[in-house]
């Protein structure tokens, strides 16, 4: 069943005529009519009754007739989309990262590859450290920024610096004011705990169970956001790294160094192992590799 032979009996249908349907569809009557014959053979039903100047749809035409120009429709509009996609956006990028790494590593990037290859489009999706991991190992993404939280023989891992994790408070919390924290001296405070497992996450609960630190986790998050809407106005405090507090320049929150022990999370390109990659897809890690080295 062809697209062609939907149209016909479409616009044979909604104008009631062979000639003025022809016209409309720029080709002769017979060709026409063998389209409509052919429809109904490969259909099995006869679609119109036909008299000497006029064709009337029968009870199957007419029900056949809405589902009919709903195909037509929605593959025209398919195909002026694919049609001008093809001529404005040649390639696209799949980009995945972290949600606290986005704003400091992403911008610089993305604009030198506007200039470098203008016909590329960007798909950019914020996701946890682990669901990271995983899209790159499926393919989905073809570079993500963040941590490998577990070693996957279908990931590729480029470490691009470390960045130490804190805690966050409002500018009135006792700690605040503290340059020389102990994750010990916290136990007393609410702090705010991710409800899913992330990578943050992983690394602050292997270094506490390794210290024997227990902290007061009372607080559930889903996000950084979350984070900071827990404590920005009380007396709790929140695990995060330093780049966050730094994008979001919220003036009411402090970020301050824990020791004892130093918590660091390793950074990174993560690509898909299998894979060749594109001339544009290598020119947004390389600038990636020249943003870490100009800083």
């Amino acid at each position: 069943m062809r697209i062609s032979d939907l149209k016909a009996f479409v616009i044979l249908g909604d104008l009631g005529a062979f000639h003025a349907a022809a016209d409309e569809l720029n080709i002769t009557q017979p060709a026409l009519s063998r389209r409509i014959q052919k429809l109904e053979e490969t259909l099995g039903v006869p679609l119109f009754t036909r008299t000497t100047r006029q064709v009337h749809l029968t009870a199957a035409g007419r029900e056949f007739l809405e589902r009919a120009r709903k195909i037509v429709m929605e593959t025209e509009e398919s195909v002026a989309s694919l049609r001008n996609a093809t001529s404005y956006r040649r390639e696209l990028i799949r980009i995945g990262c972290l949600p606290s790494l986005g704003l400091k590593l992403i911008p610089e990037a993305l604009a030198s590859l506007r200039v470098s290859h203008p016909f590329v489009a960007f798909r950019i999706l914020d996701m946890n450290a682990i669901e990271l991991v995983t899209e790159v190992a499926r393919g989905t993404l073809d570079v993500g920024i963040g941590m490998l939280t577990s070693a996957n023989p279908e990931v590729e891992f480029e470490l691009l610096y470390k960045e130490p994790l804190g805690v966050v408070c409002n500018r009135e919390h006792p700690v605040a004011g503290q340059d020389d924290l102990r994750w010990r001296e916290l136990a007393a405070y609410p702090m705010a705990s991710n409800i899913e497992q992330s990578g943050n996450w992983l690394k602050i609960q292997r270094a506490m169970d390794d210290e024997h630190i227990h902290l007061n986790w009372f607080h559930q998050i889903h996000s950084i956001l979350g984070a900071f809407m827990t404590v920005r106005k009380g007396d709790g405090l929140a695990v995060v790294p330093r780049c966050a507090v730094e994008a979001l320049c919220i003036p009411d929150l402090v970020y301050r160094d824990v020791s004892e022990p130093r918590i660091y999370r390793d950074i990174g390109i993560l690509t898909p192992k299998s894979s060749l990659r594109p001339g544009y897809v290598r020119a947004f890690i390389e600038r990636l590799r020249l943003q870490m080295t100009d800083e």
